[in-house]
C-alpha cells in the first residue's frame, strides 16, 4: 500500500478549501462539503437562460493512490434557499418554475425546489429541499468530474419584476469513482 506524504494530502484537500462550510468533514470515508452562494437580482432574472456555477469540477490530477482512475462525482444532499425580500417580490410565470441543481452542462435534476412561495413573497423566506428521487440513474459520463450549477427551469419567462436576492446553501458529498 502506497503512503501519501502530508504535502500530497494537503494538495488533495486544498481543492475543497473555498467552500463556506467547515471543510474536511468525513462520514464513512466520504467527504461532506458545502457551498454558499448569493444570487443577485440580475442573476435571478437571467437564471433561466444563464446557469450559475456553484461548484467547480473536482481536481483529477493523480496524487499517489488517492484519486481513483475514473475521478469523482458530486452527490448533492440538501439545498437551502433564503430569499431576502427588498422592495418588490418576483412575479412567477407558472407554478412549475423551480431552482434546479444539475451537473455542469447537463440537464438531469439532482435537487429541485419550486420558487412559488419563496421569491414571490413580500417577506424574507427560507426553503429547504432534499435530493430528487433516490435511486435516480445517471450515466457516468454525465456525472464524472463535472461541477454543479444552478438553473431556473419551467415556463418562460420565469421571474420578472423582483429585486430581492437569494442565498443558496448546497451540501454535497464527493464520491470516488472506480
Amino acid at each position: 500500500m502506497a503512503l501519501i506524504s502530508p504535502e500530497g494530502l494537503n494538495q488533495y484537500w486544498e481543492q475543497f478549501a473555498v467552500t463556506g462550510f467547515p471543510n474536511g468533514v468525513s462520514l464513512g470515508g466520504i467527504p461532506t462539503l458545502g457551498v454558499n452562494y448569493s444570487l443577485t437580482s440580475a442573476q435571478l432574472l437571467a437564471l433561466q437562460t444563464t446557469a450559475v456555477q456553484l461548484v467547480a469540477a473536482p481536481t483529477t490530477t493523480l496524487l499517489g493512490n488517492i484519486i481513483p482512475p475514473a475521478g469523482y462525482a458530486y452527490y448533492p444532499k440538501r439545498l437551502m434557499a433564503e430569499y431576502m425580500y427588498n422592495t418588490t417580490a418576483y412575479t412567477i410565470a407558472n407554478a412549475n418554475n423551480a431552482f434546479q441543481i444539475e451537473y455542469t452542462g447537463q440537464t438531469t435534476a439532482l435537487v429541485s425546489m419550486l420558487v412559488t412561495g419563496l421569491v414571490d413573497q413580500t417577506a424574507s423566506t427560507l426553503a429547504v429541499n432534499e435530493p430528487v428521487t433516490p435511486g435516480t440513474k445517471i450515466a457516468l459520463t454525465a456525472a464524472a468530474n463535472l461541477g454543479l450549477e444552478i438553473k431556473l427551469t419551467g415556463t418562460t419567462p420565469a421571474l420578472t419584476l423582483g429585486n430581492g436576492m437569494v442565498h443558496i446553501r448546497l451540501e454535497y458529498n464527493i464520491i470516488p469513482l472506480f
